[in-house]
């Protein structure tokens, strides 16, 4: 953009030559570039920027040049034009620029302007010598085929005044019509895309200057200094990724503010505080508003609103009156908003008291957040179909979900949610089971899977409706949060006993080849009318793993029905000691009746050995709700009961390395007390395990000396420690470096347990110190500590700097613009620029060697400040990286 200037229109150069230089080069104070999605890569790029109307403020800006991003630019006349006046002598004109681009492909591009000049004397622009700095702002846009998106909007005017000694806020008023997050953050003013100002401070504070990260409210308390004063705000928009379930940036504008600070007394208004608040899609939200002067009785407030709720289509909040003057003085906000108004995001309300003080109105902003959630879906029904539940309910009512979420659990939780609470919290016990998609997709069937529901257990449920957010004109926005409505009422159920139900799958005998598990069950309750004896009862067995059950044996026959009763076996002669079985009773007639139980496994626990302890794991899969866990370990002859827990592992320590020690898990559970009150004890296989060392000592704390504070680098000591918490069996260390993250690592050391620290002085290392190190301890059996979460990676530190003056009169004295000495540095571009803005000099040679003279014509330049804009490529641990420095050069001829 910069290499442009030079292509100004003739009529501008004119300009330049006839008008007084400190006339001309003092009208940009403000601006900000906003854009939206139109169509798959066509994109609306707006321009908006503030100039003084009364410093010849208008003559340069008819037109603007845009700068895409893609190596494209285009010159766009001015669209609108509009006079701001904050008193007679600090008129603003708002200028907007509006231009269609077509990118060629998707990707992140940064749009910016670049023009001439900054108003004069910005107190926290290069000493308040900012006249002859150019006016840059720029934003970025993630350009995707697949990405709906819209910038922010800014509401707020970025002219803003304030008195010395009081405290100044300012809110610029963002709202993004996408429902993605935002963040703010103070940034510096730029003289050309990432390019920022010379000579850039963040304006003094008796108390501090602060913005709200998630609100964007800049505070300065009690500014120190009058003056003008120019900012950035960046505002960055997030949109989540559901894939890498975390938040993603996918733009952001840059809005160039400026705060005008005077000598005055006038106090400004206080806005009464008000807190945050939630309302669900098409109730009524209704707060009162007020604002008052109190030190300033005389002085009338004006209390006037902004903000996303105002910004709505359809069904805007609106206050009553729309505005509000006196002292004390409000008004009623009341937004009913829309279905279109569900979002993740809350929308944030402001609004500004301003009162008539003289010499200067000042302001208070305060804001709250709300909270648009979805009503619960309704008449949530169940029904009992086989052994399963078919769930239905009404379509949502906003007819704009995206679907709905399926929640279960056992028995009635008795949770009823409030106003605001929405989605199904994991403290209720309800787990999510189940995802459906269509906002007419409103049934559900529960079987488990195919594997059928267990009987005797009361089944509880509740669904949500889940919502993408939706743009102004109704369209979702892909790849944004999306948002949960209220939880519908609790429905409950029980399947019937139709069918057998198995109690007991418990290891009799633990043996490989002659072991035995018992297997008990309950009876079905039928209809001996509808289904006539006789009947027969088999008991099927499967391996882990497998689905094909096997017969264990034709266990009775029945004549009559009164003559079935619950009942057992003993499956015998089978591997317990290294196999986990599945099983399930079959019930049967010979007129068709055919029902199953559900499947039941026994319990098979493992042994993890490791150092003074053994680990236990146990996995079952059974219809009934297990609910603790006794651990029994062998003593002599008899297992005695070591601990209880309702955990599916158990530890126990304190044991020696080498000696066997022998358990079994006996799990504790129960179908629906009220309908079979009794426990169900099963126990799992006995196992062995042998206690071994295998765990590795701590990694050592490791601390390494850079020497980047000296200029001749020959080495890099490397120191580590224990903490007193971390008991060590440490025989040696290793030292490991490699020269990137991505490299694999070499040894360089192998030491005692006595020496603690290592010097890495190898030759390579005064061309760069750039890589990573890893010290592992090793004990007296073998083990290592892990390599990886003790990696520390020292960069290097490259060094440019460049002076901020030179004298080419050719005494052979500081006659060349160079650099200081350098390190580490693979090459620059650097370009120079006169007052106005032209280019006099540029060069990549990394040393400059600027003799003074413009490059074009050889002729000797006149004294004076000359800026610079400086592309550094430096050598990183990672590769090479760009830095952008802005900053000005005083030539001077004696």
């Amino acid at each position: 953009m910069i290499r442009n200037i030079k292509k100004v229109k003739s009529i501008l150069l004119f300009i330049l030559l006839m008008l007084v230089s400190d006339v001309f080069a003092t009208h940009y104070r403000a601006g900000e570039i906003i854009f939206r999605k139109v169509s798959g890569l066509n994109y609306e790029i707006t321009v908006y920027t503030y100039t003084d109307q009364f410093a010849g403020g208008d003559a340069g800006t008819g037109t603007i040049e845009i700068d895409f991003g893609d190596k494209t630019k285009k010159v766009v006349p001015r669209t609108t034009d509009v006079i701001i006046s904050l008193d007679p002598t600090y008129g603003i004109r708002r200028n907007s620029y509006t231009a269609l681009h077509t990118y060629t492909g998707p990707g992140t591009f940064l749009v910016s302007i670049l023009d001439l000049n900054r108003v004069d004397g910005i107190r926290n622009i290069n000493g308040g010598n900012s006249v002859g700095i150019p006016f840059s702002v720029q934003s970025l846009i993630n350009v995707d085929n697949a990405l709906e998106n819209q910038s922010p909007i800014l509401l707020a005017q970025p002219i803003d005044r304030g008195c010395v000694s009081g405290v100044f806020v300012h809110n610029p008023g963002a709202y993004d019509p996408d429902g993605d997050s935002l963040a703010y953050e103070i940034k510096s003013p730029n003289l050309g895309p990432n390019a920022p100002v010379p000579g850039f401070v963040i304006p003094e504070a008796t108390d501090s200057f602060t913005i709200n990260q998630l609100t964007g409210q800049l505070t300065w308390s009690r500014p120190k200094f009058e003056g003008v004063y120019n900012i950035v705000i960046r505002i960055k928009e997030y949109r989540f990724d559901g894939k890498m379930r975390r938040p993603i940036l996918i733009g952001y504008v840059d809005r160039d503010i400026q705060i005008r600070i005077l000598l005055c007394t006038n106090k400004p208004p206080k806005i009464a505080s008000m807190s945050n608040a939630c309302i669900l899609a098409g109730d009524v939200l209704e707060k009162n508003i007020s604002a008052s002067d109190v030190l300033d009785a005389s002085q009338t407030v004006t209390l006037s609103a902004l903000g996303g709720p105002f910004a709505q289509n359809p069904s805007p909040a609106l206050t009553i009156p729309e505005i509000a003057q006196g002292n004390p003085t409000g008004f009623l906000f009341r937004w009913r908003p829309s279905c279109f108004a569900i979002r993740a995001d809350s929308f944030q309300a402001i609004f500004r008291a301003v009162d008539n003080g003289i010499p200067v109105s000042l302001t208070d902003v305060q804001s709250f957040k709300i909270k648009v959630n979805a009503p619960a879906p309704k008449n949530l029904k169940i029904q009992l179909v086989g052994k399963g539940f078919k769930l239905t309910w009404d379509p949502d009512t906003c007819k704009l979900a995206f679907g709905y979420n399926i929640y279960k659990r056992i028995d009635s939780s008795l949770w009823n949610p409030s106003y605001c609470q929405t989605g199904v919290p994991a403290s209720t016990g309800f787990v999510l089971i189940d995802t459906v998609q269509g906002v007419n997709n409103t049934t559900y069937f529960d079987d488990n899977s195919g594997k059928g529901l267990s009987p005797l257990i009361n089944f509880c449920y509740r669904v949500t409706a889940f919502y993408l957010p939706r743009d102004n004109a109704g369209r979702i926005v892909p790849l944004a949060r999306p948002s949960e409505s209220k939880a519908s009422a609790e429905v409950c159920e029980i399947i019937k006993r139709t069918s057998p139900i198995i109690t007991h799958v418990s290891v009799v005998k633990t043996d490989i080849s002659k072991g035995a598990i018992l297997v008990k069950w309950l009876s079905p309750l039928l209809d001996s009318t509808q289904y006539p004896a006789p009947y027969n009862v088999k008991v099927k067995r499967a391996l882990l793993g497998s689905t094909s059950f096997v017969d264990v044996g034709l266990v009775k026959n029945y004549n009559t029905y009164k003559e079935i009763q619950n009942d057992s076996i003993v499956d015998s002669n089978i591997n317990t000691s290294t196999s986990q079985y599945y099983y399930k009773v079959v019930f049967a007639n010979n007129t068709g009746l055919s029902e199953e139980s559900i499947i039941a496994s026994s319990i098979f626990s493992t042994p993890y050995n490791t150092d003074r302890a053994i680990i236990l794991n146990y996995k079952f899969d059974v219809p009934w709700l297990n609910t603790s866990y006794i651990i029994y370990k062998q003593n002599g002859t008899n297992f005695d009961s070591l601990a209880e827990t309702k955990l599916t592992t158990f530890t126990d320590t304190g044991l020696v390395n080498g000696q066997i020690y022998c358990y079994y898990i006996s799990s504790v559970g129960n179908y629906n007390q009220k309908f079979l009150p009794i426990a169900l004890i099963n126990n799992s296989q006995i196992i062995c395990g042998k206690p071994i060392d295998t765990i590795p000592p701590c990694p050592p704390v490791v601390i390494y000396k850079t020497p980047c504070n000296q200029f001749n680098i020959n080495n890099i000591i490397i120191e580590w420690e224990y903490s007193k918490a971390c008991k060590q069996d440490v025989k040696n260390y290793k030292i490991y470096y490699k020269k990137s993250p991505s490299d694999t690592f070499i040894q360089l050391a192998f030491l005692p347990a006595n020496i603690t620290s290592y010097i890495d002085n190898r030759p390579q290392l005064v061309f760069g110190i750039a890589g990573c190190y890893s010290v592992t301890a090793i004990d007296s059996v073998g083990n290592e500590s892990n390599v990886v979460p003790n990696i520390n990676c020292i960069n290097n530190c490259p060094y440019y700097i460049l002076p901020n003056a030179f004298t080419p009169n050719g005494d052979k004295v500081n006659d060349i613009f160079k650099p200081f000495p350098y390190r580490f540095i693979e090459s620059i571009d650097i370009q120079i620029f006169n007052r106005w803005g032209s280019l006099v000099f540029s060069t990549k040679d990394i040393d400059i060697n600027w003799d003074g003279k413009d490059m074009n014509s050889g002729v000797e330049l006149t004294s004076g400040l000359y800026y610079y804009v400086l592309k550094i490529y430096e050598n990183y641990l990672e590769g090479t990286r760009e830095r952008k420095v802005g900053g000005s050069i005083n030539l001077i001829r004696k």
